[in-house]
């Protein structure tokens, strides 16, 4: 090998040392003042031996120099020659050329480079906070999926399979009497058993953008990296639909009524299926189920049509049903955030969009002559889908002790702040605008963010944080501090000339004095409509008894 072949194979080569990458043929030295480099450098190379290929000065006033050394091997990071040269006359400090490594979370699974969908809803940020599975308060986190069936041997699935333990798998028996013959690895909708159901891979991809297991070096990985899903199969029919969300609705309801020590903490449901061109009116039983789930804390998801339609006038089933409880989602392209052309979507049906075209993930085992494939290419509004519920299962993880704490004692209230929040943290995309009811796409990082900020500023030193826009013209929006959750706090607006002003709230209430108790565990905000005051500089005043403080702001 030629002396110029060995040092372009080793030029760029990276070293870990101690949990550090170094490059440890580059060295970064600071001359004391007054030094010469030229003469330092004869110096280096004579006291280790190492020869100098090149130097740069990387910072003149601070006298720093990056030193290009000549490759000797892959032990050439050695702490010795490094003592040696902060030895030198002339040398201040000395070190090798450190290398930073971006502070998100990256799993190691084998396909990761292939998840664009991933990263279009930020989950590296994602996942600095959580990877999913547990609540702060220990709670295992449950995804009810409905399907015509799934691959239930698929190694990236099987760790994250929800099991009733109370149950004898595959012994035709009712093992725990809960009404259900071998329930152990979810249910069967359409007869006793838990078996994969239709051979179909789309349940076995849907799975795995809820919760493929992450960071196993194997395949790819869900949303969540640890998450429980409880898998139905055989769903085709509506009485198949009502019975698979029954089953989820009363393992929740257990779980709520024993504190945890029965039934299973299902949060969400995914429903990556549906009906062109119907209207609820004639599917009242499936649509009411989505408020029973809602009133024990399960917000459902369902996708919309593939196909360049309005719902809200050519209909569609489940996604203009209309409950509080279902979140409704289309598709957008992985690589762009752009919807679908081929999506569904609706003002007043379609929720937001959420990564569909273009998303790698799970699919059934495929044996070839020279390779078994585990992963593949999956699209649609099946796949928007599953992204959204894997990401309302994962808000419930947040390192945040109080978000989620009441979620077994008041579990509707729960699942509403998590769906609002949900939908409030989206990336708005001007394709979607005016044809989802949000205008925006899934941004998972951005709602982990709105829960952390929400965890560490729920109290402090009261405070008004923000007033915007400032200048305002229509709607002035008020987001505060306070110290506590007590009653008899109050706003007040006046003008400059000590008068108080009315304005009409968020609720469209003409008042002056707008009393309150501050919400724990949700946005501390006001809206106020100043649309018909004149222009001019105002004050607000925020406190309760003698204690209040007061900000400016102008109406133009």
């Amino acid at each position: 090998m030629t002396k110029q072949l060995w040092i372009f194979l080793f030029l760029f080569a990276t070293y870990r040392l101690a949990g550090q990458s170094i490059k440890p043929d580059e060295v970064l030295i600071q001359l004391e003042m007054g030094a010469d480099v030229e003469t330092i450098l004869d110096r280096m190379e004579q006291s280790t031996e190492r020869v100098v290929l090149d130097w740069k000065l990387v910072a003149p006033r601070w006298r720093i120099y990056k030193v290009q050394l000549e490759p000797i091997g892959p032990k050439e990071a050695d702490a010795s020659q490094l003592q040696k040269w902060r030895a030198l006359l002339g040398i201040q400090l000395a070190q090798w050329n450190h290398e930073v490594e971006e502070r998100d979370v990256v799993p190691n699974d084998e396909f990761w480079i292939e998840q664009r969908d991933m990263g279009l809803i930020g989950m590296k940020k994602a996942w600095e906070n959580t990877t999913g599975g547990l609540t702060p308060a220990g709670d295992t986190i449950v995804v009810a999926v409905l399907e015509k069936g799934m691959q239930k041997e698929h190694p990236d699935l099987i760790p994250n399979w929800w099991r009733n333990y109370k149950e004898v798998p595959d012994n035709g028996l009712d093992d725990d009497n809960n009404g259900y013959i071998d329930d152990y690895i979810g249910w069967d909708a359409a007869g006793a058993g838990d078996g994969n159901g239709t051979g179909s891979s789309h349940g076995t991809s849907v799975c795995g953008i809820v919760g493929a297991r992450g960071n196993n070096t194997f395949g790819v990985t869900g949303v969540n990296w640890n998450v429980q899903i409880m898998p139905f199969v055989n769903v085709r029919f509506e009485d198949e639909i009502v019975g698979a969300y029954y089953y989820a609705s009363e393992m929740r309801r257990l779980y709520n009524a024993t504190q945890g020590q029965q039934g299973a903490f299902v949060v969400t449901t995914n429903a990556s299926f549906g009906i062109d061109n119907v209207f609820p009116e004639d599917y009242p039983l499936w649509c009411s189920v989505y408020d029973s789930l809602g009133a024990v804390g399960i917000i459902s998801v369902g996708a919309t049509a593939n196909a360049d339609r309005n719902v809200d006038e050519a209909g569609d089933m489940p996604t203009t049903c209309g409950s509080e409880f279902l979140v409704t989602v289309t598709n957008v392209e992985v690589n762009t955030g752009r919807r679908v052309v081929n999506a569904g979507y609706g003002s007043a049906s379609i929720d937001l969009g959420s990564p569909g075209q273009g998303t790698f993930t799970t699919t059934n085992r495929v044996v070839t002559s020279t390779d078994t494939t585990w992963c593949g290419s999956f699209g649609g509004t099946s796949a928007a889908c599953p992204h959204t519920s894997g990401a309302l299962a994962l808000l419930y993880s947040v390192k945040c002790d109080g978000f989620v704490s009441d979620a077994l004692t008041q579990p509707v209230d729960c699942a509403r702040r998590v769906r609002d929040l949900l939908l409030e943290s989206v990336t708005p995309e001007p394709t979607l605008e005016g044809l989802t009811t949000t205008g925006g796409r899934l941004e998972v990082s951005v709602a982990v963010e709105e829960i952390m900020e929400l965890c560490s500023g729920i109290t402090g030193p009261l405070d008004v944080l923000d007033l915007r826009p400032n200048p305002v013209r229509s709607f002035l929006e008020i987001r505060y501090q306070t110290p506590d959750y007590s009653d008899d706090y109050v706003f007040r607006v006046y003008n400059m000339l000590g008068q108080l002003m009315m304005a009409r709230d968020q609720y469209g209430v003409i008042r002056t004095d707008l009393d309150f108790t501050p919400p724990s565990f949700e946005s501390k905000r006001v809206l106020l409509d100043v649309q018909q005051w004149p222009a001019g500089t105002y004050v607000l005043l925020l406190g309760k008894g003698k204690t209040m403080i007061q900000k400016k702001f102008v109406k133009i």
